[in-house]
């Protein structure tokens, strides 16, 4: 009788650790891709960047900014190559500093000592996008970075307008297959969590997002724009991603919806400035979602009126 006793509890302790460790696999099912007919299952990175506002920082941020907006499609040197400047007496070097100078634009409203509207206030939300595509092609793990070859700040028209539609385009190759990010940026220091720029307003990051992704034709329609703009070699991968999506085989790539908020210390709060996108997270099912709130430890305000005294500065003439 009693080795049948020990048979039973055997059984049941084998039962109890069989469990368990059906268990322990659930929870740590969230933590990893898995895949169901090589569709990735949604994975929602949720995450908050703390920065301080420090001379280093604006300085950086600045150096980055008069970088993109005076970024060319031809090289300095291979004009200096030619004989047309030599003939005039010219350098190119002289050229870029007046390009440089004048690709980025003096705020007329900050010049005269007020406080332009958020609507068109170019050095905010140029820093919100300025964040977004540092954070994906920099901050992240080196494998989960993505390629941005062709930024907004750079291709934007006019120095004192605002861009409009996406905020970054990007791809990456991993684990042989193709990943399209889609990027939208925001800055806000409404005193209200969420701000209504998360998920309440027909601009904010959520509906901008959810458009695209309830919306191939758009999607592709925005791509196709931007891929004429590209090198060979970025072309052919954005224009892979087209291909893809245009014949339907969902299976061979993924979209990352990338998400960022500018907030400081006097408003953030966690996990509510995340909004439909902490509530919410099946809705950009199948495909994944990666939102960084990035903290700043001085107002925002003050922020972006040391950032573009800073891209005054150093554009000034020497």
């Amino acid at each position: 009788m009693r080795w049948i006793a020990y048979g039973f509890m055997l059984i049941y302790l084998v039962d109890i650790i069989g469990l368990m460790l059906n268990v322990s696999s659930f929870r740590c099912y969230d933590s990893f891709k898995s895949f169901d007919r090589g569709m990735p299952m949604a994975k929602t990175n949720l995450t908050k960047e703390d920065i301080s506002v420090s001379d280093k920082f604006i300085c950086k941020f600045s150096e980055m900014y008069i970088r993109q907006r005076a970024e060319t499609r031809f090289d300095y040197k291979s004009v200096d190559m030619g004989l047309l400047f030599k003939k005039h007496g010219f350098q190119s070097e002289t050229l870029e500093k007046i390009i440089t100078r004048n690709s980025v634009s003096a705020d007329i409203v900050r010049e005269a000592g007020e406080k332009p509207a958020i609507i068109n206030d170019i050095y905010r939300s140029d820093l919100g996008e300025l964040l977004l595509t540092y954070y994906f092609e920099e901050k992240i793990p080196e494998g989960e970075r993505f390629k941005i070859p062709c930024k907004n700040i750079t291709n934007r028209e006019l120095a004192s307008l605002p861009g409009r539609g996406l905020d970054a385009i990007g791809y990456r190759e991993k684990d042989g297959r193709m990943e399209l990010l889609v990027g939208e940026a925001k800055v806000s220091e409404q005193k209200k969590n969420p701000p209504d720029v998360v998920d309440y307003r027909k601009d904010s990051i959520y509906e901008t997002q959810k458009k695209f992704k309830d919306s191939r034709d758009r999607l592709v329609q925005r791509l196709s724009d931007h891929c004429r703009k590209l090198s060979d070699h970025d072309a052919s991968r954005l224009g892979l991603l087209i291909l893809l999506m245009e014949s339907d085989r969902k299976n061979d790539y993924d979209i990352v919806f990338g998400c960022s908020l500018v907030r400081d210390i006097s408003c953030i709060r966690l996990n509510d400035d995340f909004g439909k996108f902490h509530t919410r997270k099946t809705d950009f099912e199948p495909h994944q979602v990666s939102f960084c709130i990035m903290n700043f430890d001085k107002n925002i305000g003050e922020t972006v009126d040391l950032f573009y005294k800073k891209v005054q500065e150093l554009c000034s003439p020497k």
